[in-house]
C-alpha cells in the first residue's frame, strides 16, 4: 500500500507543470468556496442574533390562536389574558430547554411634542427581562452596536422616571427630540409649552417630554405623558421611523388593558429550536391553551430573515455547483491526458502483474494526493484573504437595514473541513469516471497503441 503511494507521488512530480496548474484550479475552487461560505455563515448569525434578540421575538414565539394574524386589529380578542400568560408562564418554567420567557404588548399611536404628532408602534417589555435579554452573551459577541444606546441607557436603568421611553433615532428625528433625559439640566423634566409658529426646532430639544395618545381596547381615548431617557437603533430601516420603547405596565395603562400580545421564549444555547417548538407546543395545547406556536425563522414571523438566508443560500449552492464543474472538468481533462501519455506504462504494469483495480487506484490516489495538497492550499489562502478582508474593515449597507454593518468573513473549520472532504470525493469520483474504462483495455492492445 506504502509503495503505492509513492508511485502515485512520484507520478505527480513527472509533469509538474500540469500538475501545478490543476492544483492551482483546485486550491482557488476551495478558497472561493470557503471564502462565500464563511461569508453567508457569518450573515446568518448576525441576522439570527438580530431577529431573535433585537426585535423581540425570541427563538420561539407564542401567540393565542390566530393572534399572529389578528392581535393587531382585534387585540381584546386575539392577545393572550393575564390567566393565559400565567399558564403560559408556568408550562415554560417546567421545559428544561428554556432559558427566559418574555411578555411583550405591542400596539400603536400617536407620539407628540407639543406641535406635532407622528405615528408610533409601540412595544411594552419587563424592563429587567429586557435588560436581559440586550446583554446576552451573543448579542454581545455578534451584535454589540445595535444593543447599545445611541443616547442615554437602557430602559432599566430608569425605574425611578415615570413614563421612561426609548425612541428608535427616526422617531426622534421625527420629533426634533436630538436630547435624552441625561443630558439635561438637573430638574428638567417638565415638557415647556413650545412656540409651534416658530421655525426653530432647537425648542424641541429644550426637554425630553412627548406626549402618547392611543385608543384602549374598548375604544376610549387614552394619553399619557413620556420622558425620553434614551435612542436606539433599529435592526430594520422599516422599523427606525415608528419604534417606542417602554415598560410593559406602561403600555398596558395606556391601552387599558392586563394582557399581552405574545411570550418571546429564549432558549439555551444547546437546545434545537425546532425540537424545541414542537415540545412547547405540545405541553401548552396538553394544558388547554389555545395558542400557536412558531420558529423565529417562520417567514410569517421574520420574513426578512427567512428571505435574505433563502437568497444567500441559492447565490452559495449555485457557485458552488459551479465551481464543482469546474473541478470536475479540470481533474477529467488532466487525468485523461495522463492515461493518453502513460498508455506502454499501464500495458507494462498490467504485464507485471498489476490488476485493472490496481491501475485504477494508483490514479485515484494519484487525485487524492493532488486534491489534499489543493485543499490544504485554499484553506490558508481563504483565512489569509479572510483576515485581510476583515482588517480592512470594510462596510456594507444591505437594502432593509439601518445602518452599515462591518463585513466579516469567518472561516469555521467544520466548513473548511466539509469543503476539503467534498473536494476529495468530486476528484475521487472524477478520476475513476475518466481513467476506469481505459484501464479495461487488453494488454497488448495497450502495448502495440504505445509502439504504433
Amino acid at each position: 500500500m506504502t509503495s503505492t503511494w509513492t508511485i502515485a507521488l512520484r507520478n505527480l512530480a513527472r509533469n509538474r507543470r500540469r500538475t501545478l496548474t490543476s492544483g492551482l484550479a483546485l486550491a482557488v475552487g476551495v478558497a472561493g468556496i470557503s471564502l462565500l461560505g464563511g461569508y453567508v455563515a457569518r450573515v446568518e448569525l448576525f441576522l439570527r442574533t438580530s431577529a431573535i434578540y433585537l426585535q423581540n421575538t425570541g427563538h420561539i414565539v407564542v401567540y393565542k390562536a390566530g393572534g399572529l394574524e389578528h392581535a393587531s386589529s382585534r387585540p381584546r380578542k386575539f392577545n393572550l389574558s393575564a390567566s393565559e400568560l400565567a399558564a403560559v408562564r408556568s408550562t415554560l418554567s417546567a421545559l428544561p430547554e428554556v432559558e427566559l420567557a418574555v411578555d411583550y404588548l405591542s400596539g400603536v399611536g400617536l407620539l407628540g411634542n407639543g406641535c406635532k404628532s407622528v405615528p408610533f408602534l409601540g412595544v411594552g417589555v419587563d424592563p429587567k427581562l429586557h435588560a436581559r435579554v440586550l446583554q446576552h452573551p451573543e448579542v454581545v459577541r455578534v451584535t454589540p452596536d445595535l444593543a447599545r444606546p445611541v443616547q442615554g441607557k437602557i430602559l432599566a436603568e430608569y425605574a425611578s422616571i415615570e413614563g421612561a421611553v426609548a425612541l428608535s433615532s427616526g422617531l426622534a428625528r421625527r420629533l426634533s427630540k436630538s436630547r435624552v433625559h441625561d443630558q439635561l439640566p438637573p430638574g428638567r423634566t417638565a415638557g415647556a409649552l413650545p412656540d409651534c409658529k416658530a421655525a426653530s426646532a432647537d425648542q424641541f430639544a429644550a426637554d425630553a417630554n412627548v406626549q402618547l395618545v392611543a385608543l384602549t381596547y374598548d375604544g376610549s381615548l387614552s394619553a399619557q405623558d413620556g420622558e425620553i431617557v434614551s435612542t436606539i437603533k433599529t435592526p430594520l430601516s422599516a422599523a427606525d421611523e415608528t419604534t417606542l420603547v417602554t415598560s410593559l405596565s406602561r403600555l398596558q395603562q395606556l391601552f387599558d388593558t392586563d394582557t399581552a400580545t405574545y411570550v418571546a421564549v429564549f432558549l439555551k444555547p444547546s437546545a434545537n429550536i425546532h425540537a424545541a417548538r414542537d415540545s412547547v407546543e405540545a405541553r401548552l395545547r396538553g394544558a388547554g391553551l389555545q395558542v400557536s406556536v412558531y420558529a423565529f425563522d417562520d417567514e410569517r414571523i421574520n420574513p426578512y430573515y427567512a428571505g435574505n438566508m433563502a437568497m444567500l443560500r441559492s447565490i452559495f449552492t449555485f457557485f458552488s455547483v459551479l465551481v464543482a464543474c469546474v473541478v470536475a472538468l479540470s481533474v477529467v481533462n488532466a487525468m485523461t491526458l495522463n492515461v493518453i501519455e502513460r498508455t506502454r506504462e499501464l500495458g507494462t504494469f498490467r504485464a507485471l502483474g498489476f490488476t485493472r483495480r490496481d491501475l485504477l487506484g494508483l490514479f485515484v490516489r494519484e487525485s487524492v494526493l493532488l486534491a489534499g495538497a489543493a485543499s490544504i492550499a485554499g484553506v490558508l489562502v481563504a483565512r489569509l484573504c479572510a483576515s485581510l478582508i476583515n482588517g480592512a474593515e470594510l462596510r456594507f449597507q444591505p437594502p432593509g437595514v439601518t445602518d452599515p454593518y462591518q463585513i466579516v468573513i469567518a472561516t469555521p473549520p467544520a466548513l473548511s473541513a466539509m469543503t476539503c472532504a467534498a473536494l476529495l470525493c468530486l476528484c475521487a469520483l472524477s478520476t475513476w469516471s475518466a481513467v476506469r474504462r481505459s484501464v479495461r483495455t487488453g494488454i497488448h492492445r495497450l502495448l502495440s497503441h504505445a509502439a504504433a
